[in-house]
């Protein structure tokens, strides 16, 4: 078996800014476990007063379903509801936070941004989180970008992506859907890449159009050490994973549909 070609992030290699970019929600995700016990009612509190631009809070709560049974041989069902954190939401509802046992969650929905602005909101979050939770390690830290692009009727997938599902071989027919998703190892990096291509319906009549989905989540496994400078190397290297594979698989007609600029 041939070794897998060297592989380099290089952050001198520039990429076009979007004016339009078809981004419906990027994420920024750490997964960890709360190194101290957290009280709701405490918790709430201090969300409130930490987060005032952030007036729309809703508990969260983890159900589980299940049956007991009885010495009649009967069942009975049962539900449990165990709090597992929270939801917020600012005023303009373009910034959506989970802050919960199991680490955070900050999503920034359309319209899309900037990196910059997005980056520095969900690191606000998880500064809360640190001092709050004081988690010990990162055991997932993920930036996810989830891209949709309706497509007009008739329009194919291969208008906006270089890469595409191809029917059977000796059968020259249109593709109607598809969902595509592959996995790949970063060699000499920690991180894993997950593309996710598919064709959804954009409503419940197949009349109102179809839309072509590209989701990039990069991600790594437990890192230890929780210092801003290695986290903010991490998201750089994410970002520009994130990047790389976007943009090498848009065509040219997508990237002046979404307003490229070098």
């Amino acid at each position: 078996m041939s070794p897998l070609p060297k592989f380099s992030i290089d952050f001198s290699e520039e990429f076009p800014s979007l004016q339009a970019p078809p981004s419906i929600e990027a994420v920024i995700h750490w997964q960890t476990h709360a190194g101290k016990k957290l009280e709701p009612e405490a918790l709430k509190a201090e969300l409130i007063q930490r987060l005032p631009d952030y007036p729309n809070l809703q508990t969260q709560h983890d159900v589980q379903i299940g049956a007991t049974g009885a010495p009649d041989g009967s069942s009975e069902i049962f539900h449990r509801a165990q709090w597992s954190g929270f939801r917020l939401q600012d005023e303009q509802n373009r910034h959506v936070a989970q802050f919960t046992l199991n680490g955070v969650t900050f999503s920034r929905l359309e319209p899309y941004e900037e990196w910059a602005t997005f980056q520095t909101e969900a690191l606000r979050f998880w500064n809360i989180f640190l001092e709050l939770a004081a988690p010990t390690i990162i055991q997932r830290l993920g930036v996810r970008y989830i891209n949709r692009i309706p497509l007009a009727v008739g329009e194919q997938p291969s208008k906006y992506l270089s890469t595409v599902p191809t029917p059977p071989p000796g059968l020259d027919l249109a593709t109607e859907s598809f969902f595509h998703q592959d996995t790949y190892p970063v060699p000499g990096y920690p991180y894993s890449i997950n593309w996710v291509r598919t064709i959804q319906p954009t409503g419940a009549d197949p009349a109102d159009g179809r839309a072509l989905i590209v989701d990039i989540d990069v991600f790594t496994h437990e890192l230890l050490q929780l210092d801003q400078d290695t986290l903010a190397q991490r998201l750089q290297e994410m970002r520009w994973l994130k990047n790389k594979v976007f943009f090498n698989c848009m065509t040219p007609h997508a990237l002046e549909r979404f307003g490229a600029t070098p």
